[in-house]
């Protein structure tokens, strides 16, 4: 919990410190949207281990919507079972924003998402929307701490 506080407290003095996006990415920021599209990958493959357990931090939350917080691995698990388990599945996202806190030990990246399934008569459902993920880094390596979604279509 101490470093949920923390993480919201620095991604917040993060967002209203950043200079121009036009400079150039940093080494940390790099790793992060390395970090950010491997998940991607992972995702896509479907590989529950590979996209909860050497991804997610023990404490991580994910915040999707019209669902309760999936909090801990185990959690997340679940949720993303389900979401694995939807007809003909694709999602794509794209980090267009990655920034690391001048201590150099937590982050985060936005961006776009977009994802399709299908519903139980068959009819491909499109989704797309917006995310933003706190990173930690841990023993050298960047993991998710926070992450939350939420689409752009009404009624979804």
């Amino acid at each position: 919990m101490r470093y949920r506080r923390h993480a919201m407290a620095l991604i917040g003095a993060v967002l209203l410190s950043q200079p121009s996006l036009a400079g150039p990415e940093t080494g940390a920021e790099a790793a992060i949207r390395a970090a950010d599209l491997a998940w991607l990958r992972a995702y896509q493959a479907m590989d529950l281990k590979k996209s909860v357990d050497d991804v997610c931090a023990a404490d991580c939350e994910v915040l999707a919507p019209n669902a309760p917080r999936a909090i801990g691995r185990a959690a997340i698990r679940d949720s993303f079972k389900s979401a694995f388990a939807l007809p003909d599945m694709k999602i794509e996202w794209h980090p267009d924003e990655v920034h690391v806190a001048k201590s150099g030990e937590i982050g985060y990246s936005s961006g776009p998402y977009r994802m399709t399934w299908r519903d139980p008569k068959g009819k491909l459902v499109t989704d797309r929307g917006k995310y933003a993920t706190i990173w930690r880094l841990e023993h050298g390596q960047w993991k998710v701490t926070l992450d939350m979604f939420n689409t752009d279509l009404p009624g979804q």
